[in-house]
């Protein structure tokens, strides 16, 4: 679940606090490359903080630019909160080809971190609708998510904030 947030550091107090999911892993400055906004290059600047609850991934994205993207018109259009519904994906090509075929579009297309960091953001260009999204799985982010998902199942409530200090724990993000 992709929530696109206004203020990064209050919603992952919010979620801990209030909603005691946590602890969230948090990259202030996740690199973002070929980031394509309905077929234009575009230069987005993220921070993205992950936790779980239960198995269902809980992702908060804040924008830290104005490039041009699905997460700015989400914002603009007056609305924070649920952005998209992630669905990973061991082939990302051939379920990427799938979606075209289906008739969805491409909205924004990008790869996080490392190379096999793919994601793209389907659906209509409505830009308050929820949207679909597909994200490639690779060793490096599966490895992440799995250790941020054993984080939270045994979470006691104690340093609800962790920072990726390493450039190589951010890069794996997607």
């Amino acid at each position: 679940m992709g929530y696109v947030v206004l203020d990064i550091e209050a919603a992952m107090q919010h979620w801990t606090r209030a909603l005691r999911i946590g602890p969230f892993y948090y990259a202030e400055d996740v690199p973002i490359n070929q980031l394509s906004y309905r077929g234009a290059a575009s230069d987005v600047r993220a921070s993205i903080a992950l936790s779980y609850s239960g198995s269902m991934q809980i992702a908060l994205i804040q924008q830290r630019n104005d490039a041009p993207s699905s997460f700015l018109d989400f914002l603009n259009a007056g609305r924070d909160g649920l952005h998209h519904v992630g669905f990973f994906s061991s082939n990302f090509d051939r379920d990427l080809y799938r979606a075209r075929e289906a008739g969805l579009d491409i909205l924004q297309t990008s790869i996080i971190g490392n190379p096999d960091g793919k994601f793209a953001i389907l659906g209509s260009g409505d830009p308050v609708r929820t949207k679909p999204a597909l994200i490639a799985t690779c060793d490096s982010n599966l490895d992440l998510f799995h250790m941020v998902e054993k984080e939270a199942q045994r979470w006691d409530g104690s340093g609800p904030i962790r920072r990726f200090e390493n450039s190589k724990s951010s890069q794996a993000i997607t």
